[in-house]
């Protein structure tokens, strides 16, 4: 397993990666219209990751394959940290998520947590700074992690 920066020439297969992880773990979550909303807007968001002026992006590769993949904007915003279903509790997530924070020196890192992946910020640190949320049907968790 390797952790590497993504470079432009990964675009298509981290959409792709990511689409797969969000049927799986995301939308299944969501109402049809957050299903909807997802589709048409979080996951063509994943090209604005690749904006190196304002990302640090990430990929774990195991034998070729990419298994995970992470965006941190403006060294303190998590936007997006994906791992794959069949790698899940290795601890990849973690590791990914330490390679993304040594990028940044930024005291605080916030995010808005899938409802699925709470636990699993909550194990590294992060609180919820507020309730369960909605935004046109993608339910959410604010969460922080002060350092």
């Amino acid at each position: 397993m390797e952790i590497l920066h993504v470079e432009l020439t990964d675009l298509e297969a981290v959409k792709q990666f990511v689409t797969q992880v969000s049927e799986v773990d995301v939308l299944p979550h969501f109402n049809e219209q957050g299903k909807m909303a997802y589709e048409s807007r979080v996951l063509p968001d994943i090209v604005t990751t690749f904006d190196i002026g304002r990302f640090q992006i990430l990929k774990v590769v195991c034998t070729g394959e990419i298994v995970g993949f992470g965006a941190l904007r403006d060294g303190n915003y998590l936007t997006h940290l994906f791992v794959s279903k069949s790698v899940q509790g290795q601890g990849i997530g973690k590791r990914l998520l330490n390679a993304l924070l040594d990028t940044s020196e930024a005291k605080e890192i916030s995010l808005r947590s899938s409802v699925n992946a709470v636990g699993f910020y909550e194990s590294y640190g992060f609180e919820a700074t507020g309730s369960e949320a909605d935004f046109n049907g993608i339910r959410f968790v604010p969460m922080c992690l002060a350092r």
